[in-house]
């Protein structure tokens, strides 16, 4: 059974991506399977495993608008079993384009 754990906090500088990234890569060295998505127009942590998020064509981005599956975007890491869907800095416009959207508050869900 799949098991989603979310790092959340509004206050930056408080060690949320290096508590996500640290965490993915100890349960993936346990034998876990791990998917990071990288929620934060900066992309630090698709830039801790490998991907220059200026160099990204697809990110997250582009599934929340529903313009690649998800199972596209997903990306290896250097570490087995340790997968990511990247961030690149165009994620900042996405809450631009779907503010004036109907049921934009389940546009993640989809």
């Amino acid at each position: 059974m799949a098991r989603i754990i979310s790092i959340c906090n509004q206050k930056g500088g408080v060690g949320k991506t290096t508590t996500a990234v640290n965490l993915g890569a100890y349960l993936a060295a346990e034998g876990r399977r791990v998917l990071l998505v990288d929620f934060d127009p900066q992309a630090n942590a698709s830039s801790a495993l490998g991907y220059d998020p200026l160099r990204t064509t697809e990110s997250v981005y582009h599934g929340i608008l529903g313009e690649s599956p998800a199972r596209d975007l997903v990306k290896p890491s250097l570490v087995y079993n340790f997968h990511l869907i990247p961030s690149a800095p165009h994620l900042a416009g996405a809450l631009v384009e779907l503010v004036n959207l109907p049921d934009r508050e389940w546009y993640l869900r989809r």
